[in-house]
């Protein structure tokens, strides 16, 4: 006798290819949570938590005699096998539910349960990935992925079923999304494009999926929608307080790098005027010192002409908001262009200063054959590339925002020469130095701004409703940027919540 459980859907029991009835409910929760286990055993306390959760009060009256009855109606289903005293599958093949303690066991074979079919697919993948076998991944990823027939455990009750349904949820868009990149990767974007598209579409697509769009629209010769879309995720990154996804970043840097669709063939390009700033923040608020003394300090003829300036500060304090609104603001003073780049060095894999080298040489009109972008930063392909862009800049006015920055000794060579441009620097930790640089330091934001922020997202009115406890929920957030824009987007999306009540969940008192 063949046995199959299908749980990547509405729960299924299969004997030798004919499908049986899976029972009740809370029966279907119970067969669920015993092949979870994978063959441990569950005590009935553990197996009454997964049907009705941690509150006794919710639980029916005698509860461990209704769950004996599942036990036994589970026992009578054609895909068991009588218990034996071995404790293995029955002489029939089947699966057996054996007594264990006060509680229960389900033998059953791996194999015969497609959750856990799944989950070894792509543990397996994983490790063929880090081998260097992406072909071998994406045949285990398919196989796992092929598995799935809807929601799964659709309809099966109770709080374990649901934390499993979640679980596998996330495992599944993880393994498309691995399955999906391999396809990008090798080339396969237009083939894949609506699987992607139809991902993003979904609430809250993460970075790894709108990165994918952006690059599987870009290669496909469609570069507005690709810029269109990583427009769009910048923004509500922004709403929210939060940098772009690092994987965002490195589509960005692909865009600004070569051109899309087919090699570019003809004579070289001229004269060209980029605009690679991302979005202005919509809602920026307060910083007005600060975004003058920028302003002041980077206008032609102003106290920095030619020499660069610096934005460090904490994590969420909105050094790259303010950059992108004030190079935006300075858009008519360099008219020849604005670059940007984020050299990520808040993350594990920051971008080369090489490849940014590369990708505003050809922003500028020249030509970078790839085998000549520096891979490691080595010294005479980047010196050969620094010396081509300070060329492209002689003659024009450019503003160059780098942002995200660590090693400001490795950036010298993207910092303009010329008096005519002019350079924007944001860090966190920064290390190095960057001779004639001006530093502007960036802290909490005032009260008054603080309050502005909370103002423009949540709407006047509310804060005006609740003056008191706007001024208190801003103090709890410490005026820190990132945390207001956190709060405010929170509260943004529950109307019936009061200002007061969120003070507590900052500080968190309110659990």
């Amino acid at each position: 006798m063949t046995v199959r459980f299908q749980t990547l859907g509405p729960l299924r029991v299969r004997r030798d290819g004919t499908e049986a009835p899976a029972g009740r409910p809370q029966q279907q929760a119970v067969l669920a949570a015993l092949l979870a286990a994978r063959g441990r055993p569950l005590t009935a306390t553990q197996l009454l938590h997964a049907v009705w959760g941690e509150d006794d009060e919710h639980w029916p009256a005698r509860p461990k005699r209704i769950l004996a009855t599942h036990v036994y109606r589970i026992r009578q289903m054609p895909a068991f096998s009588p218990a034996s005293a071995g404790g293995a599958a029955g002489a029939g093949g089947g699966a057996v539910l054996l007594q264990a303690g006060e509680g229960y066991r389900l033998s059953v074979e791996d194999a015969a349960v497609d959750m856990h079919r799944f989950d070894d697919a792509v543990r397996a993948a994983a490790a063929a990935r880090r081998n260097g076998d992406p072909d071998g991944a994406h045949t285990l990823l398919t196989q796992g992925l092929d598995l799935w027939y809807g929601t799964a455990l659709e309809g099966v009750p109770g709080p374990l079923a649901g934390r499993i349904r979640q679980r596998l949820a996330v495992s599944r868009t993880a393994a498309l999304e691995a399955r999906l990149s391999i396809d990008v990767a090798r080339g396969r974007h237009a083939e894949v494009l609506p699987e992607i598209a139809a991902l993003a579409d979904a609430p809250d697509p993460s970075g790894q999926v709108l990165s994918l769009l952006v690059l599987a629209l870009f290669r496909s010769g469609r570069r507005d929608e690709a810029c269109a879309v990583l427009d769009r995720a910048r923004d509500r990154a922004g709403e929210l307080g939060l940098d772009p996804a690092p994987e965002l970043e490195r589509a960005h840097q692909e865009i600004l790098g070569r051109p899309a669709g087919p090699a570019r063939s003809g004579p070289p390009r001229g004269l060209v005027r980029p605009c690679h700033l991302p979005p202005d923040t919509g809602d920026f608020t307060g910083r007005t010192t600060e975004a003058g003394l920028l302003l002041e300090t980077l206008a032609p003829g102003g106290r920095a002409t030619g020499r660069p300036v610096v934005v460090h500060g904490a994590a969420g304090t909105g050094k790259s908001a303010l950059a992108v609104h004030v190079a935006h603001r300075l858009r008519d003073a360099y008219p020849d262009g604005q670059l940007y780049a984020a050299l990520t060095g808040s993350h594990a894999s920051p971008v080369s200063p090489g490849r940014v080298l590369a990708a505003f040489i050809r922003a500028l009109g020249g030509d970078v054959p790839e085998d000549n972008i520096p891979e490691d930063n080595l010294p005479e392909a980047e010196t050969a590339m620094a010396a081509a862009y300070q060329a492209a800049l002689d003659g024009r006015r450019v503003m160059v925002v780098l942002d995200d920055v660590q090693d400001l000794d490795g950036i010298r060579p993207l910092v303009p020469r010329h008096q005519g441009c002019g350079a924007l620097v944001t860090g966190r930790a920064l290390t190095g130095l960057l001779p004639g640089a001006r530093l502007l330091a960036l802290g909490a934001l005032s009260p008054d701004d603080a309050l502005g922020l909370l103002a423009r997202v949540l709407g006047p009115s509310r804060v005006e409703d609740e003056p008191d406890a706007a001024r208190a929920l801003a103090e709890a957030c410490r005026h820190h940027p990132a945390l207001l824009r956190t709060t405010a987007a929170r509260l943004a999306a529950r109307p019936h919540w009061s200002l007061a009540s969120m003070i507590d969940r900052v500080t968190g008192d309110g659990g």
